[in-house]
């Protein structure tokens, strides 16, 4: 009262009325704050739904630690706040008639929900004008549309599809599509909802051109990436791929893509971006396997010998089983990611029995048949000599052709995180091309799978067979200790050393065998960003004679890393026969 007598009081000035309200804007905005100071929130207790219904309305009342925020004035929030941002979280999932019942005061409330019965479509009327017939991506959406008749309202979902529809067909070149109606009518008893959509595609835009930014390679070697011609209908996917292969070509450091639309022409300009990867490279490795130990090396690269892109690298490693020096020749194919390898190498190995001394040639040519399926033809000519105390006990010289074949379920395996990598292998040897007789077959197979069990669970398996088609003695004496089957270590039976198990000589000395089985299963669990944790199991082992064989098995626990270039694995394994020893494992590397 006095308030309003100071406002409609003649002699009570224009500014004195300002600055009374100022005085009571203050004297509220200051009440809130102490109560702020004094209470973080409003404890709140929910009841009757679980997740995510339960989070949806936590999410929609910002409840935190089962504290109701304050206001942003800093006051207790309003009864009617509260069953307003309920209903409006149960309504995105599809239930438009709940009975809420809240109990309580500012100190503490009490809410319970009766979510009621859901809503469900009814009706799902999707129209599509324009050019037929439409690409197979939004033919698809729209003759099996995630909306399902009967299936409970999600608002989520129906803005999703929505989204998503529209962004395909803008994929496909219909760049002006637009709705012309996008309807979701609920029944007035709220028991059933229709979805009436009506889509104008528009023209689709073709591609006027496309061009290079780089020029220094000779223009068959960058065509040969491309799928698309000026005159095609414009496909981002198709496009999108074409930069995902040059990227992974290896003569590029980036490759972007600029688009240059033609609104009255119906036309885009393409132009890849591409920088250049430099010329030379000097690059020096350090590094430590279980296995191997300690690893340093040292590599020289050139990128571009000539326009038509070949390459050449010359490299050194050595650690604590083996040292190597390889000279590698690539010549790139006409199909993309098909190439000819030369490879020329001398490595000298170590094991417990022996060293080898081995020299090879090799001519190799990888045939990318598919995004999924590759095989690789190669030839490798060499030279093998086996000491022991410095005692030469067999020099060995073949040739041995050979035939592998990988199916990759996804595209990107390197980034995959569920798939599956399936490789077999066929080398073969005859006594009319090997010094003294080296007559044999072998065959090869690994698989490996992922495949996601929950959202932050995964199953991992990894199986591998070897046979070899060989006389046993002529096996155990001329052998090239390359083509032997041997099992342990971090990618095989984890728990033994590298190459631990197999067939033994009179003096207990692993000598490798004539056939091979390991079988790796695990269990991983995301627990944080880039970060799983993993158990697992182990069994196989090399053997010679198949009616005698004797698995060695193992069990582990390990944690895995997981970074641009593949995760890191530490794994801490038990083997369960023989010596029984505990035993740390350390791989990087990619899941397929």
């Amino acid at each position: 009262m006095m308030l309003q007598l100071l406002t409609h009081s003649p002699a009570f000035g224009r500014t004195q009325m300002i600055k009374s309200w100022l005085l009571c804007i203050a004297l509220v905005v200051g009440c809130g704050l102490a109560v702020a100071e004094e209470d973080a929130g409003t404890p709140i207790d929910i009841t009757g739904v679980s997740d995510p219904l339960l989070a949806n309305i936590a999410g929609h009342l910002e409840i935190q630690q089962g504290q109701l925020a304050l206001s942003t004035l800093g006051l207790p929030r309003s009864n009617e706040y509260i069953l307003r941002k309920t209903r409006s979280a149960l309504q995105a999932y599809g239930y438009y008639q709940p009975t809420l019942t809240l109990e309580g005061d500012h100190r503490h409330w009490y809410l319970t929900v009766d979510k009621g019965e859901a809503t469900r479509w009814q009706t799902v009327s999707i129209a599509i004008n324009g050019q037929r017939p439409l690409p197979e991506p939004l033919s698809n959406l729209v003759t099996a549309p995630p909306l399902v008749a009967g299936g409970v309202v999600n608002h989520d979902d129906y803005q999703s599809f929505k989204n998503k529809l529209l962004s395909i067909a803008q994929q496909k070149g219909f760049l002006e599509a637009r709705f012309s109606r996008s309807q979701l009518v609920v029944a007035k008893d709220y028991s059933v909802a229709d979805v009436l959509w009506t889509l104008d595609l528009g023209p689709r835009y073709r591609i006027a051109s496309l061009a290079f930014s780089e020029n220094t390679f000779a223009s068959d070697l960058l065509q040969r990436y491309v799928d698309v011609q000026s005159g095609d209908f414009y496909d981002a996917d198709k496009l999108v791929n074409i930069q995902q292969q040059l990227n992974r070509s290896g003569f590029f450091s980036s490759v972007g893509i600029e688009r240059d639309i033609d609104q009255q022409a119906k036309t885009i300009a393409i132009l890849f971006d591409i920088i250049k990867r430099p010329k030379y490279q000097l690059k020096t490795t350090l590094g430590y396997g279980t296995d191997s130990r300690g690893r340093i090396g040292v590599e020289w690269q050139d990128r571009q010998v000539n326009a038509a892109g070949h390459r050449y690298s010359i490299a050194a490693e050595a650690n604590a089983l083996s040292q190597s020096l390889a000279f590698v020749y690539r010549i790139p194919l006409k199909e993309a990611g098909s190439e000819w390898l030369g490879r020329a190498s001398y490595q000298i190995k170590d094991d417990a029995v022996s060293t080898s001394k081995i020299s090879s040639l090799e001519s190799r040519w990888v045939l990318k048949e598919s995004d999924f399926w590759t095989q690789q033809f190669a030839l490798v000519i060499a030279t093998d000599e086996n000491s022991s105390n410095d005692t030469i006990e067999s020099y060995l010289e073949y040739l041995v052709p050979s035939w592998q074949l990988d199916y990759y379920s996804t595209k990107d395996p390197f980034r995959a995180t569920q798939g599956l990598h399936w490789q077999s292998v066929v080398r073969m040897s005859h006594d009319s091309i090997s010094d003294p007789a080296l007559d044999f077959w072998q065959w090869e197979q690994s698989l490996k799978w992922v495949h996601p069990l929950s959202e932050n669970w995964r199953l991992l398996s990894r199986s591998t067979l070897g046979m070899t088609q060989m006389e046993l003695d002529n096996f155990n004496t001329n052998m090239p200790t390359s083509y032997r089957f041997y099992a342990g270590g971090d990618t095989s039976v984890r728990g033994y050393r590298f190459q631990d198990l197999g067939p033994v000589n009179s003096n207990d000395e692993v000598i490798g065998g004539r056939y091979l089985l390991t079988q790796s299963l695990e269990v991983d669990w995301q627990f944080a960003d880039n970060w799983r944790w993993a158990f697992f199991v182990d069994a196989g082992n090399a053997f010679s004679d198949s009616n005698n064989v004797d698995f060695a098995k193992s069990a582990g626990t390990g944690v895995r890393w997981v970074t641009p270039v593949g995760a890191v694995r530490i794994d801490v394994a038990k083997a369960l026969d023989f010596a029984k020893e505990w035993r740390i494992h350390i791989t990087i590397g990619p899941d397929l």
